[in-house]
């Protein structure tokens, strides 16, 4: 790569390094390129460096180094070719990202001979992602985890997708790294901690898919983590685990979600599961007292449980828990916004828990479930509810019951502003249940109604305006079109 083509390709990659470094207004960059020794002609009427006089080898070494991060760091290592100016700039580089975009096996012979001649005396960031090929059998991982720890390094991240392989244990100085701040392991790699570990500056710990040594393993790689801040966990059903905890008194944020390889690996699993006689029951346990955001995606695990002194749960996204007990939801009253996939399980449980904080709520239904009347209790329980949010997406058709309580829920009289129904099908019992709610909720401002494919817009819209609205400022919204994937940040 020619330093011109480094320029444009940092340019490419972040548009405001034109402005940063090349602009002769920018009072530091001329006093740099002054000081550099060179002959810097600038450009008054254009504002930039005079290509014609300039030449990017006269800039000095941390502009050069500048640029260089903007770059795949293995085009950055063959800069070392161009002369005698760039032989070692590469080698001060004090963030390495190598990632592995052709599957090549040599790939990871380069990262070995890179580290070996990397000279900076500080490692702020090493990222590695090899695969998928074979695992090069002179490939040594744990050197390369060495040479980070011993050069303080402060986030690693390392995604092996060699297949077919064993799982590639890592060094044990990664977990007694004390300036280790962000770790991500993804894929083939073991979490094998049988040994004290410490990590007393780590606030953000990623575990994707990995395998894991033991349970003991999980437990001390987190035990040793007391300032850890944000935890994902994403984990193949197939992994040798049968209890997940996670115990982490300070954790803030936990993402976790289960999924298999494929979708005719789902299916032969079912088909395994139904000729099998015993089956082996999965839990994940959550004792985290200060978490305050939880997105959980349990596809697969039997029984997920929370400890009664999680009081602090702020934001909660559960798509999917197929087994929740009575002990789990009311570890979500403390909640301000819940996105909540209501399945039977949780029909047969008290409906009684009291959501005193909850703003927003985005209620979906995908199995054919009476949801109706457990709604309206959780209604009559969220006296502070702001935003409503109904979605019956891909729910077989089915008639619910319900009777309207004999005192209007709190919510609905001072406080919802806005109701949104998505994939309305104007089935009767769906229809009363709009009416119902356009007919107490005197705060309402925007009624947002999309209805599925096969309904006719203009009789929905007829039916839709002809239903009276006690807040005379809402505005009525309606349309056939799909609704964008939902998402929300945590």
């Amino acid at each position: 790569m020619s330093p011109n083509n480094l320029i444009d390709h940092a340019i490419d990659e972040k548009p405001e390094f034109k402005a940063k470094y090349l602009v002769s207004n920018n009072a530091e960059t001329e006093a740099k390129l002054k000081n550099s020794g060179k002959n810097v002609q600038v450009d008054a009427e254009e504002g930039m460096i005079d290509p014609y006089c300039q030449r990017i080898c006269d800039l000095p070494d941390d502009m050069l180094l500048e640029i260089l991060l903007h770059v795949p760091t293995k085009n950055a290592v063959t800069t070392e070719i161009l002369s005698k100016r760039w032989r070692h700039v590469w080698k001060m580089l004090d963030k390495l990202d190598f990632k592995d975009d052709q599957g090549s096996e040599s790939f990871g012979r380069f990262i070995d001979k890179s580290l070996q001649l990397h000279e900076a005396p500080k490692l702020a960031s090493l990222v590695v992602e090899l695969g998928p090929t074979t695992c090069p059998v002179d490939v040594d991982v744990k050197k390369w985890v060495d040479k980070a720890v011993k050069h303080g390094v402060r986030e690693l991240d390392f995604k092996l997708l060699w297949t077919p392989g064993k799982p590639t244990s890592l060094s044990e100085s990664l977990y007694t790294c004390d300036t280790l701040v962000s770790l991500t392991l993804s894929d083939q790699i073991l979490v094998d901690v049988s040994f004290p570990a410490t990590m007393p500056s780590l606030l953000n710990l990623s575990l994707l898919y990995v395998e894991y040594k033991d349970e003991d393993s999980v437990a001390r790689l987190l035990s040793s983590c007391p300032l850890l801040f944000k935890l994902v966990v994403a984990r193949l059903d197939e992994d040798s685990l049968t209890n997940f905890t996670v115990k982490v008194p300070s954790l803030k944020r936990l993402i976790y979600k289960t999924r298999f390889h494929n979708e005719e690996e789902v299916e032969e699993e079912e088909e395994e599961e139904e000729e099998e006689e015993e089956y082996y029951i999965k839990t994940l346990v959550i004792d985290c007292p200060a978490l305050t955001q939880l997105r959980l995606f349990d596809n697969r695990a039997d029984y997920c449980s929370l400890t009664e002194n999680m009081f602090c749960l702020d934001e909660v996204f559960i798509p999917y828990v197929p087994n929740p007990d009575e002990k789990f939801l009311t570890c979500l009253s403390s909640t301000t916004r819940l996105y909540l996939d209501f399945s039977l399980s949780m029909v047969t449980c008290n409906t009684a828990f009291k959501f005193s904080r909850l703003i927003e709520l985005y209620f979906l239904i995908q199995d054919p479930v009476d949801w109706m009347e457990p709604f309206i209790c959780l209604l009559q329980n969220s006296p502070k509810l702001k935003a409503l949010s109904i979605v019956t997406a891909g729910c077989r058709p089915f008639s619910c019951y319900w009777n309207q309580p004999s005192t209007t829920p709190r919510c609905l009289s001072f406080q919802l502003e806005t109701f949104k129904w998505i994939d309305y099908g104007g089935k009767e019992d769906e229809k009363q249940l709009v009416t119902y709610i356009l007919a107490n909720s005197n705060c309402l401002k925007t009624v947002d109604i999309q209805l599925i494919p096969t309904c006719n817009l203009e009789e929905c819209r007829k039916e839709l305006e002809s239903i009276p609205r006690i807040s005379p400022s809402s505005r009525l919204l309606y349309s056939l079109e799909m609704p964008e994937e939902f998402s929300w940040t945590v």
